[in-house]
């Protein structure tokens, strides 16, 4: 089943929770300086393996599609030096995974992670437009041969470098989805309205992305952002969130030293809400969530609502 069809139909799709901090709080990983965990595919995949699969075997267990994605967001053509071939070879591995799902497998989508130039919780501006877009067309086009379900931009800070991701991922005419990080006022990191910059990638990109979300955010936040967009039209394409454990501001995680973590079941409700006032249908977990989250999260929405595959 296709990506688009899974979207379209689904009420509810899960993705996963976090990966790069339990890696370093659970099994003590060092990340590598410049790729992050992507180089953990080749030194210690099983670790890797073991999160992933614990997220899709929620999915399994509801009965929920799942979107899982490479481990490649802080991967671009200049960090691929010390691995020219990681791209493929982390589409490799989740594809390796998804196949030994059998009968549930073609409920696994794969996607292919990209992140911005710079550090996502400043808002530093790196990129004019084009820029952009020629960084990023280098990634889009290695992910584009490897039949990837979807592309996915997360925790993008800036409108221009997102503008040019977005030109970037639609010339594959793989479905793409940008993931924005967005303070509780509402806008991105650099200032820009969510409904603007949702407008803007619309009205410049086309084939406009499957949807917006985001990520790193912690729910209570996100609704008091979605609450100070006075254009609510705009956020009809607004559909998802991996949510932060945290209540913390972005400049506030990004200094914070230590994993911030509030309750579970305060940030499942506070995601319930946000499913049923904006229709949202993505949900998944982003730093200081798990394995437990995402099992009472898929628990809370399941059981409240009738979801068809």
């Amino acid at each position: 089943m296709s990506f688009e069809r899974i979207f379209r139909e689904s009420k509810i799709i899960l993705t996963e929770g976090a990966l790069v901090e339990r890696l370093k709080t659970e099994f003590n990983v060092e990340m590598d300086a410049f790729l992050n965990h992507a180089m953990l595919i080749y030194d210690n995949p099983k670790a890797l393996e073991l999160l992933y699969k614990q997220y899709i075997d929620i999915g399994c267990k509801y009965n929920l599609p799942i979107m899982i994605m490479t481990p490649t967001r802080k991967v671009n053509f200049e960090s691929t030096l010390k691995s020219k071939n990681i791209i493929s070879d982390s589409c490799i591995f989740l594809k390796n995974i998804k196949e030994s799902y059998l009968n549930y497998s073609k409920n696994i989508m794969i996607g292919g992670l990209l992140g911005c130039k710079g550090d996502a919780y400043s808002g530093e501006k790196k990129f004019d437009i084009s820029q952009a877009y020629n960084f990023h067309s280098r990634q889009t086009l290695n992910f584009k041969k490897e039949k990837i379900d979807f592309l996915f931009a997360g925790i993008m800070p800036e409108i221009n470098e997102a503008i040019g991701m977005a030109k970037a991922m639609s010339e594959t005419k793989i479905p793409y989805i940008i993931s924005f990080m967005i303070r509780k006022d509402g806008c991105l990191i650099d200032g820009t309205t969510l409904s603007n910059a949702i407008k803007l990638i619309d009205e410049q990109v086309n084939p406009k992305p499957t949807c917006y979300m985001t990520n790193c955010i912690h729910p209570t936040n996100l609704n008091e952002a979605l609450n100070n967009n006075e254009d609510k039209s705009k956020l009809i394409r607004f559909s998802g969130i991996q949510a932060n454990a945290s209540i913390l501001s972005p400049e506030e995680l990004n200094n914070c030293e230590v994993l911030q973590q509030d309750d579970f079941d305060n940030i499942i409700d506070e995601i319930f809400l946000l499913y049923k006032q904006y229709n949202l249908k993505i949900v998944g977990g982003c730093c200081g969530t798990n394995d437990k989250f995402i099992e009472g999260l898929s628990k809370k929405l399941t059981n409240t609502e009738h979801n068809t595959i």
